[in-house]
């Protein structure tokens, strides 16, 4: 593969992967990217029932020993990451299923280390608030003594960094992260290794299985490990209190000058 680094605005990565996307569906699918800075990054749809889903990709660069280059979160700029989101099909909105894409590149960014497809769903389920984020950006005009400025209001969102070398049941894996009913309505559950529980602040449980495309076998569910927590160090973090960045210069020594 060759170096596949890019600008955020035109991603060679991105590219390839919808190439590669595009040579493993059948010509029945069609694949659409949606230009720079919207989200999802790629839309797949059915031509022949209009099933439609989007997919999202981030990406990160090794660091040299080994980690990633993020840690606990990864950015999602201005629209936060869900399972569903929106999209418009001429003049009407419709909502799609939403996956993310996670590649963690070595070092020389020729080569994928951690690959991980995700249902949004695993990272945020509250599409009202995934609704919200895509509207609540602003510019403020007339701003300054001469009223020249403006003021680009822009919330920026980190959520959880599935490639972060510290989940070691992620590390240096090849995975596929879907909910348990998804995988059961496909009658799907060869190479499915563990079942995660996700628990919401309200006590609420989601049940999702991992699918490892590195191995070969098939799963006895009865007997799967039970991964919980995944991203509970996101949840210790603390606010952090902004200093404004000030220059700073040494004193003026005393002058010999009488």
């Amino acid at each position: 593969m060759k170096s596949i680094v890019g600008t955020v605005q035109d991603d060679p990565f991105d590219t390839w992967i919808e190439l590669e996307i595009k040579k493993a569906l059948p010509t029945n699918f069609e694949i659409y990217h949606s230009g720079a800075l919207t989200t999802p990054d790629i839309i797949i749809r059915d031509k022949t029932d209009g099933t439609t889903v989007g997919l999202e990709i981030k990406k990160l660069i090794q660091k040299q020993n080994g980690s990633d280059s993020r840690g606990l979160t990864i950015d999602y700029n201005s629209c936060l990451p869900c399972g569903s989101t929106m999209i418009k099909v001429g003049i009407e909105t419709i909502i799609i299923p939403c996956f993310y894409l996670f590649a963690l590149l070595d070092t020389t960014s020729k080569n994928i280390v951690i690959l991980i497809l995700l249902d949004g769903d695993f990272l945020n389920y509250d599409f009202e608030l995934h609704k919200e984020s895509k509207y609540s950006n602003y510019t403020e005009y007339n701003h300054g003594p001469y009223g020249e400025g403006s003021i680009r209001h822009r919330k920026m969102y980190t959520y959880p960094n599935p490639l972060n070398s510290k989940i070691s049941k992620f590390h240096m894996r090849q995975i596929i992260v879907a909910k348990k009913a998804d995988f059961e309505k496909i009658k799907d559950i060869k190479n499915i290794t563990e079942q995660i529980v996700r628990t919401d602040k309200y006590g609420n449980s989601f049940f999702y299985y991992l699918k490892d495309e590195t191995r070969n076998a098939v799963s006895s569910l009865d007997t799967l490990t039970n991964l919980e927590g995944v991203f509970d160090l996101c949840k210790e973090r603390q606010p952090k209190e902004r200093v404004a960045a000030i220059p700073v210069l040494p004193p003026l020594k005393p002058s010999n000058n009488v």
